[in-house]
């Protein structure tokens, strides 16, 4: 009998634990009476978690013009929201550090997550998306399911790997698991208690093609497809692999593709080094 999508989730839940300072920030900075000094302490016992969040605080997620050195400052230039999704990169993450790399092509997959991130955080401040400082989170997570599911079923997601120009990932996944590997993302975010403005594009995304959708599900459909067609040139064309009717909905123009395309490429393997997924 197949499993579901959340029933794999639920295995994943139970191997890829969350680290437990990752949780302890969670309960702080969900407690209204917790001070800044509270969260930067807490951050500073765990010396590898400060050093990747300075990393990412560096970035060009934030392009702060000065540098940012020490938890404390990340706290008040960031504020609590942006350091909020810095703890949620972290945790997610560092869940699936542990992966053998001979099943799945981690650096690959890792690549196209972050490009993804990119893209739709690039994408979505240049059309004015409101409400977007989820987006990147969005972007990252939307394959994490992948990871989820390859310690159950490693020859099935290997097979799904092996797409090419006649079909996609995830016309292999549904023809495999009868679902597509962001939705099993989306019920290990919703196990893990993400907000559900991180996870509500990622579980809705797939039908944008053709569904009437709301704008951070169709953005999510495109960085997805531009994502992969930025790690496999050649593959897939931008003209016909993104659906133009998309483009046209968010007035997304190719010079905004190709803006985005170049901070991406830019920026990518920086982004995954502050990560700590290189």
């Amino acid at each position: 009998m197949s499993l579901t999508a959340h029933q794999y989730a639920i295995k994943a839940q139970q191997l890829c634990v969350l680290p437990d300072v990752y949780l302890k920030l969670k309960e702080l900075l969900e407690d209204n009476s917790a001070t800044l000094a509270d969260i930067a302490a807490l951050i500073s016992l765990e010396p590898a978690l400060a050093s990747n969040l300075l990393k990412i605080a560096n970035s060009a997620l934030f392009n702060f013009p000065k540098e940012i050195d020490s938890i404390d400052r990340a706290l008040m230039i960031l504020g609590i929201k942006e350091v909020h999704t810095l703890i949620d990169t972290y945790g997610v993450t560092a869940a699936f550090s542990g992966l053998d790399p001979n099943i799945v092509d981690m650096d690959k997959f890792w690549e196209i997550s972050v490009d993804c991130a990119l893209l739709t955080k690039f994408l979505s401040k240049k059309i004015k998306l409101e409400n977007n400082d989820s987006m990147f989170l969005s972007g990252l997570f939307h394959n994490i399911g992948e990871l989820a599911i390859v310690h159950t079923s490693p020859k099935k997601v290997q097979y799904c790997e092996g797409y090419n120009k006649q079909d996609t990932p995830w016309d292999r996944q549904v023809d495999t698991f009868g679902f597509t590997f962001s939705q099993c993302s989306a019920e290990l975010l919703n196990l893990w208690h993400l907000p559900t403005s991180i996870i509500d594009p990622i579980a809705k995304y797939k039908n944008a093609y053709n569904e009437d959708l709301d704008k951070k599900s169709t953005l999510l459909f495109i960085t997805t497809r531009l994502a992969l067609i930025n790690s496999h040139p050649g593959l897939y064309s931008k003209k016909t692999f993104l659906g133009q009717h998309l483009l046209e909905d968010l007035e997304l123009t190719p010079e905004y593709i190709d803006q985005a395309l170049e901070f991406c490429n830019i920026e990518g393997m920086a982004i995954m080094s502050a990560l700590n997924v290189t």
